[in-house]
């Protein structure tokens, strides 16, 4: 059971991989493309202002844009918060601690793609980072949920077991 677990987790990483940092736009003038210029523009593109969104005049809170741009970056690193618990039993902290290392790692090497290639194929954004964290966490308290429901019924199973050899 372990080992199909492994194997279907490094399903979803590889999944999340080619979902998040390919398809790769390398420009034809590469590596003459790359100037100070071209990376000051590149970082000062991210967003680093955390929960933007709240501001309605900028961003009218429409459905379809609260589900592509905030309900699939959690979506997206459940089943890693779900793989976390099943390997790791982490205290809160550590989940949490985790959680934000993952969303960053995700963004940061979106920005250091941005500035190896030169190109603005996506965009680096501090609220994905707090969403996938989100999903992280989310992911972690499903497989706390599940485990308990298996431990209850697996429990109410060997209870009524031994009522039974009574």
């Amino acid at each position: 059971m372990a080992v199909c677990g492994i194997i279907l987790f490094g399903f979803y990483i590889i999944a999340v991989i080619g979902v998040i940092f390919f398809p790769v736009a390398i420009p034809f003038n590469w590596p003459n493309n790359l100037s100070w210029q071209e990376t000051l523009y590149n970082l000062t593109r991210a967003n680093l202002s955390p929960l933007y969104f709240l501001d309605f005049t900028n961003h009218p809170l429409r459905m379809p844009w609260l589900i592509r741009d905030f309900g699939l970056n959690a979506i997206l690193t459940i089943p890693f918060g779900f793989g976390y618990g099943y390997y790791r039993r982490p205290g809160w902290l550590k989940l949490v601690f985790s959680a934000l290392l993952t969303g960053l790692t995700l963004e940061g090497v979106q920005q250091i793609i941005i500035l190896v290639t030169g190109t603005l194929y996506r965009t680096v954004d501090i609220n994905d980072v707090i969403l996938n964290a989100l999903g992280v966490i989310i992911g972690f308290a499903i497989f706390l949920i599940i485990k308990s429901a298996f431990h209850k019924l697996k429990k109410n199973k060997s209870y009524q077991t031994v009522e039974k050899q009574d």
